[in-house]
């Protein structure tokens, strides 16, 4: 990962103009610019007065880019405060039709410093260890013979900041978490509701502790720190070891030696900004956010917790994640040091399991017709909306519940969507005549108790499994957790995902499964497939002797008649079956078969098809319907493969198709497909 102070590429992503820039007195007598147009004193200007810097766009039409010690900014015009002296630099850029150039650098020298510019007290809640929230600002002698602090990645749940570990996860559309939310066009635009520092209006839509696939605790992030000092001589310095390989304790990794800056001017929305070093955060995570640098947004900062967010950038999507770090001294007294009746400081409720009056009875119960019945037997599908999620305990005072972590979206990576073998899922729970409770799931059956929301089976069972590139997830145990019920509708149970530091778990891996509702009105109606008969003659061909019409042939570039190919899901034991008739376009000699085939339930082509018991006699003067039954126990998809209809035509007819051009145009032959549905 490549971490430029200046991040051109991103800064290019994020500016949104599209028109060219025009030049004010400054006459360059172009709209399109070169870096060396961009000099300070040409395009703009740069004014010290002290210890405040100014400054100052000379060109208007189009949005000034800035890069400032202090950070990003887009104003005309603007002042940068720096307390310290020292040297420092300056980058200004604009948008134009070509995209984004910048100029060079403008270096300049600060002589003195001005301690009246740290009159914020988050300058040393960062970076001084004996300073607590509202101590008196430290002296000019102090300032000059410097101060110092050290922070660690947060190993554990200190009752503060609303984390149990290293890093968590913010909603960017709903950060304080009312529920309110935004419109989905926010969503989709991408929009940010801010975080408003120092008002606990906000909180994680997850906090995921210690994750062996995230971040262990004996991982060797857990060895960094980031150590922030401010001197006279040396101004802002930020010291840091990022731990990369190893284990926790043995570690080996990158040391760092940069400057930092702080951006006070929003008092409810601090930034910080490194320069030659970096926000910390893990090796895994370098590639899940682009900016580790410039106007890192703190979002809690106390003598005992600094959190601050990075926006997500990679294909996951717009998200907010949040770094986690305590001081040297919570770390040094195991949290003995943080006073519990300190304003803003959270104490966290221990987790709660859900209790249940009548678990059993909730379990056997279901309505038919209106009417509410306990049975002896009930069977279980999983959701194949939402089949798994992680709960995990918020224990924050306005919280206090379990909460999820998909919200029911899944994606290619961490939370890999499930296959279409979730809808085969069943688990039937059944009562026998001793009182025990019997299950069947898959191939596995035997005994199971339930006790105390606990539902324990004599074996191991699988739920469900979801695998990308990148993870597996498997609900797979014996015992499971019941995390809710709703009779005769949603179930969820669980597997314990991650324990807090009393050995309590705080989260669980979840299956949601569903009722299967009971019928007691016939048999159900078919679904109807779509078909495009305006395109059979392009889907028509011959092969092995035989006229085969695609209803989709082959993969994800393939084509045919289905209208909508991903929604065509045979499931185990059900039938597709096909109504067509021939409106002409051929003169029979003899009686043709016909056959469905595909390579995924029968495997058999022509013409041994034809001698299946799924083959059909044609009517040639009218309707022939044809099907194919499901028989191999697991939901089948023509997307990746094919379906296709075979007719037997070499010896059994004759038509004229072939056009000018020497090609057969199958236009002259009247296929139609009547109906096609699955039952």
């Amino acid at each position: 990962m490549k971490l430029n102070y200046y991040i051109y590429t991103l800064i290019a992503g994020l500016v949104l103009m599209l028109s060219a820039c025009s030049p004010d007195e400054y006459d360059m007598g172009k709209k399109t610019y070169v870096s060396d147009d961009l000099a300070e004193g040409i395009a703009y200007t740069v004014t010290i007065k002290g210890n405040e810097v100014r400054l100052k766009s000379n060109i208007t039409g189009c949005t000034p880019l800035w890069v400032t010690p202090q950070g990003r900014s887009q104003e005309s015009e603007l002042a940068v405060s720096l307390p310290f002296a020292g040297e420092y630099e300056v980058t200004f850029g604009v948008e134009t039709p070509g995209g984004v150039v910048y100029g060079e650098p403008y270096a300049f020298n600060l002589a003195q410093n001005d301690f009246s510019l740290l009159s914020d007290e988050k300058w040393f809640l960062l970076a001084y260890e004996d300073f607590k929230s509202g101590d008196a600002i430290p002296d000019a002698e102090t300032l000059a013979e410097g101060v110092s602090k050290k922070w660690y990645p947060c190993d554990g749940n200190y009752g503060i900041g609303q984390c149990s570990g290293p890093v968590m996860y913010l909603s960017p559309y709903d950060p304080d978490g009312d529920g309110a939310g935004y419109t989905q066009d926010d969503v989709d635009n991408g929009v940010y509701k801010d975080i408003v520092f120092g008002t606990g209006n906000w909180k994680p839509n997850w906090d995921p502790g210690f994750q062996s696939w995230l971040i262990p605790e004996t991982d060797a992030y857990m060895d960094s720190y980031m150590t922030f000092s401010m001197d006279a001589a040396n101004g802002c310095v930020a010291t840091m070891y990022r731990g990369e390989a190893g284990v926790k304790g043995s570690s080996t990794g990158t040391n760092m030696k940069g400057k930092f800056n702080m951006n006070l001017t929003e008092k409810t929305k601090p930034t910080i900004t490194f320069t030659d070093c970096y926000s910390m955060h893990n090796v895994a995570f370098d590639e899940v956010c682009s900016n580790y640098t410039q106007d890192i947004q703190i979002i809690e900062l106390t003598p005992y917790i600094l959190q601050v967010a990075t926006k997500r950038t990679n294909s996951e999507g717009n998200w907010y994640i949040v770094w986690n770090f305590v001081s040297e001294e919570v770390i040094a007294t195991k949290g003995e040091c943080i006073p519990k009746e300190d304003s803003g400081l959270i104490e966290k409720a221990a987790p709660v399991l859900p209790t249940f009056d009548n678990l059993t009875t909730d379990l056997f119960t279901t309505e038919i017709n209106g009417v509410t019945y306990v049975g002896n037997q009930m069977t279980f599908n999983l959701d194949t909306e939402i089949p798994y999620d992680w709960l995990w305990w918020n224990g924050s005072p306005s919280s206090q519940k379990w909460e999820s972590v998909t919200g029911g979206v899944y994606n290619d990576s961490w939370a890999p969507a499930a296959g279409d073998e979730t809808e085969d899922f069943e688990l039937i729970l059944s009562k026998a005549s001793d009182g025990s409770y019997n299950y069947e799931c898959g191939e596995v059956s035997g005994k199971v108790t339930i006790a105390e929301g606990v539902m324990t089976f004599d074996k191991e069972i699988t739920i469900l499994t979801a695998s990308s590139d990148q993870r597996t997830v498997a609900v797979t145990g014996s015992e499971f957790t019941v995390l809710s019920v709703e009779a005769g509708e949603t179930l969820a149970v669980g597997i314990p995902e991650s324990r807090d530091e009393n050995g309590v778990v705080n989260s669980y891996l979840v299956a949601n499964l569903l009722y299967k509702k009971i019928s007691t009105g016939g048999p159900e109606g078919p679904t109807v497939v779509g078909i495009d008969n305006s395109t059979i003659a392009e889907h028509t061909w011959l092969e092995n002797g035989c006229i085969r019409i695609g209803f989709h042939h082959y993969g994800d570039t393939g084509t045919g008649i289905f209208k909508d190919v991903a929604s065509v899901k045979l499931k185990k034991n059900q039938t597709i079956s096909v109504t067509f008739k021939i409106n002409g376009g051929i003169t029979w000699t003899a009686a043709p078969k016909c056959a469905l085939i595909d390579n995924n339930i029968k495997q058999t082509w022509e013409p041994g098809c034809f001698d299946l018991d799924d083959a059909v006699t044609v009517n040639t003067a009218g309707e022939t319907t044809v099907t194919l039954t499901n028989t191999t126990g697991a939901t089948v998809t023509f997307l990746p493969t094919c379906l296709d209809l075979s007719i037997q035509y070499t010896d059994y007819g004759t038509a004229d198709v072939m056009a000018e051009d020497g090609n057969p145009d199958w236009s002259v032959v009247g296929f139609e497909i009547v109906s096609c549905t699955i039952q």
